[in-house]
Formats: structure tokens, C-alpha cells, sequence
């Protein structure tokens, strides 16, 4: 019997509402597809896949995707050699008067020149930034950019904003955020509640081994159940009576 049989009614709960899931999915699956190719992404790719997890940070994502003409344009098609000088008090500015900034809004403009000279540098020493993280492990990976004693850190942005960096770039993994940490922790599937980042890590790819899904579709799946503006089930006042995991060990509590 599977270990994880709340995840399949999860999904069949989803489904049962007629929430077509695997959409955003399918988005995600071919920027996968292109690294499973081995096609290397641009620096431009990697910027903006960079910004839209900057942009992710703690806050609804519904109204990133809504304006994301505006934010393609406001960071010029994610120019290069503009970006390197562009103000970052008038990109916080323009993304604040489209509502789409956050509490670290400042400080990631303030530092965005800085990373992408650090994206520039991985692609100096090895090459490509891909010929870096194709071969590197990719737990090793996310330590490298996230952890202020590295070489490659990318300034304010954590663990969870990496991950949703790499997976914006192709690389199957999931971003550990409150939601997917909070929902792993609810089912009883960590020691912790809310899981720890390494524990959602850990159960996320055990799933998408047992399922045979991508680490990004459990991810995905998680992610949509719970946040606002998606299905909003497994939220903040979680909606036990439209919850179709039977055995859910926080169900009505």
C-alpha cells in the first residue's frame, strides 16, 4: 500500500471539483524538458526566472502571473546591460504602483546588479551557469546560493527563493515554502509541523518517486491546494469539509 495515499486524494479531491491542476504543471514540465535536452538557458533566462522568484516572496502569486507584461517591461525584457545600472529605488517604485512588490522588495532591487554579477561569475568559471549546476548535486546546488558563506550566494533570497529559481531554469526540484511545509507537516508526513525545508524536501521526492511524477508536479500539487486565488483547501483556516484525505491527522482539528 502506498505511504502517501493522502497525496492520490488530494489530487482526486482537485479533480472531483473540476480544478484542472496539471496546467500550470504543463508549464513548468517544458522548461524541464529544455534542460533535459541539454539546451543551456541565457543569462536573460536565468535573470528572469531569478526576479520572478524575488517577486514570489511571501505573497499570493495570482497577481505576479496577472502582471507579468508590466513586470517584463518594467525590467526592459530583463536587458543585461540595463539592469546592471538601472535604479533599484525606480524599479521597487514601478513594481509597487502594479502591487507587486513585498516586504523584501527593497532590498532585492537593492542587490539584483549584485546577483546577476554573481550569475556572471558562475558562467566565467565553468563556462556556462548550466555547465555548473548540470553538474553539480543538486542539494550541494541550492547551498551554493543560498548560504552567506558561499562563493555564489544570491543576496536575499533564501532557500525557498532559490529553489523557485531553479525550477524556473528546469531543474526538478521543489520550493519549500510555508504552504508545501505546512501541508507536509498537517498529513503527518514529517516529525515537524510545519515540516522542516529538508524534511518537505525529502517527502516531496519520495512522492514523485512512488507516483512517478516530478518533484515540481508534488510540488505544484501542494502548492495549489493550499494557496490563495488556487483551490485554497489547505490554507491558513483549512477547509476540512471539502478534503477528500480521509486519514489526515489534523482533519478537523
Amino acid at each position: 500500500m502506498s505511504g502517501y495515499i493522502e497525496f492520490k486524494e488530494i489530487v482526486d479531491t482537485m479533480e472531483a471539483q473540476n480544478y484542472d491542476w496539471r496546467k500550470e504543471i504543463r508549464d513548468i514540465e517544458r522548461v524541464q524538458e529544455k534542460r533535459k535536452n541539454k539546451v543551456d538557458f541565457s543569462l536573460t533566462e536565468h535573470v528572469k526566472a531569478m526576479v520572478y522568484a524575488m517577486l514570489s516572496n511571501n505573497r499570493p502569486w495570482d497577481g505576479i502571473a496577472k502582471n507579468s507584461e508590466k513586470i517584463d517591461a518594467i525590467f526592459q525584457n530583463f536587458n543585461i546591460d540595463y539592469l546592471l545600472t538601472a535604479s533599484p529605488e525606480e524599479l521597487e517604485q514601478k513594481l509597487k504602483e502594479i502591487k507587486c512588490g513585498n516586504r523584501q522588495i527593497k532590498n532585492q532591487m537593492l542587490n539584483l546588479s549584485g546577483n546577476i554579477k554573481t550569475l556572471q561569475r558562475i558562467a566565467s568559471d565553468f563556462g556556462t551557469i548550466d555547465n555548473y549546476y548540470n553538474s553539480t548535486d543538486v542539494n550541494t546546488l541550492i547551498k551554493s546560493l543560498s548560504d552567506s558563506r558561499k562563493k555564489y550566494k544570491l543576496k536575499w533570497m533564501g532557500v525557498a527563493l532559490v529553489c523557485e529559481y531553479l525550477k524556473g531554469v528546469g531543474i526538478d526540484i521543489i520550493k519549500p515554502d510555508q504552504h508545501v511545509c505546512r501541508i507536509i507537516g498537517r498529513l503527518g508526513y514529517s516529525k515537524h509541523n510545519p515540516a522542516t525545508v529538508q524534511e518537505a524536501l525529502d517527502v516531496c521526492k519520495t512522492i514523485a518517486d512512488e507516483y512517478d511524477l516530478s518533484q515540481a508536479a508534488v510540488d505544484t500539487v501542494f502548492w495549489q491546494y493550499c494557496a490563495k486565488d488556487k483551490l485554497e483547501i489547505c490554507s491558513d483556516a483549512p477547509k476540512c469539509n471539502r478534503c477528500g484525505a480521509k486519514n489526515c491527522p489534523s482533519k478537523n482539528l
